[in-house]
């Protein structure tokens, strides 16, 4: 097949419905998907390999071609992600309760993101043992997003490696990889002038339909503005609802049912640095844990 050694394919394709699954918690849409997220997460269960105390990934490819490689860090990115999912999913649907042991398993025990040093700093590396880094696209950060495996209530010591990673990749302007680049700054808790003004340069660089000038990757990269601007508005990410949480408080500001997480719309607004109101409005009546808006008051 062509899939130029990248087993994480079937991994990737898990993420738009991880995404729309947790956002809505929609049983009937669980149900038209599990059998394919169940399939992958049923390769991953043989695939990975038991080498001491962790599970690992052979002869994988970080990036197409480079064949051979080991733990790939989208790779161990998305596997968690498409774990999760299954797990959740079957808790959903009732379905293969023998199974989610097994698959919890292996997502607790998958091996750590590898490290290296540039100039200076922590970074994560693309492969333990292989590619170490690219000169372009975003791979090496995709665990963060999509995958949604490192967030604002993450290990500060792994935020850090991971806003190290992004500041040495500077991938503002990429040829096909914005689209991840800018909602994992905005997950990791960007300086949020910084990112506007990085995403202002990116949208005068556009046809007046929204595509790159010059970019055959067009719509992959129409998601890149608006999932770059919710995110900064109002993020559910990690089981924590928060609202301007990547935003200049100088900034005024006003959005209306933003879905996010958990199955909930939320509405709020920003005026001279003070949030008014936040109003949540839930589909599936899960429980929230909301980030107190006004810090110092119930």
């Amino acid at each position: 097949g062509v899939f130029w050694g990248q087993k994480s394919n079937s991994a990737y394709a898990v993420a738009n419905m991880s995404m729309q699954f947790y956002r809505t918690w929609d049983e009937d849409f669980a149900r038209k998907v599990y059998p394919f997220v169940k399939g992958v997460a049923a390769f991953w269960e043989k695939y990975l390999t038991l080498e001491g105390d962790r599970y690992v990934i052979f002869n994988d490819a970080i990036h197409e071609g480079t064949v051979g490689t080991k733990n790939p860090i989208a790779s161990l990115g998305l596997v968690r992600m498409v774990f999760d999912t299954a797990c959740d999913m079957s808790r959903l649907l009732g379905e293969d309760e023998e199974r989610r042991p097994v698959w919890k398993e292996r997502r607790d025990r998958l091996a750590d993101y590898p490290l290296q040093e540039r100039n200076g700093k922590t970074v994560f590396r693309y492969t333990e043992k292989g590619t170490d880094w690219w000169r372009d696209n975003t791979l090496g950060i995709q665990h963060i997003y999509p995958a949604g495996q490192i967030g604002l209530a993450s290990d500060p010591e792994l935020r850090e490696i991971a806003l190290n990673t992004l500041e040495e990749l500077n991938r503002w302007d990429d040829f096909n990889g914005t689209n991840s680049f800018y909602p994992a700054a905005v997950r990791l808790g960007y300086q949020a002038d910084s990112i506007l003004m990085h995403l202002h340069e990116y949208s005068l660089n556009t046809y007046p339909n929204g595509f790159q000038y010059d970019n055959p990757h067009g719509i992959e990269n129409l998601s890149t503005v608006p999932n770059t601007i919710n995110g900064m508005l109002c993020m559910g990410h990690q089981d924590i609802v928060r609202v301007f949480p990547v935003w200049p408080r100088t900034e005024d500001a006003k959005f209306h049912n933003i879905r996010v997480e958990g199955a909930f719309l939320v509405s709020s607004s920003l005026k001279d640095g003070h949030i008014e109101e936040v109003v949540l409005y839930s589909e599936k009546g899960r429980n929230l844990t909301l980030q107190n808006p006004w810090p110092g008051k119930e």
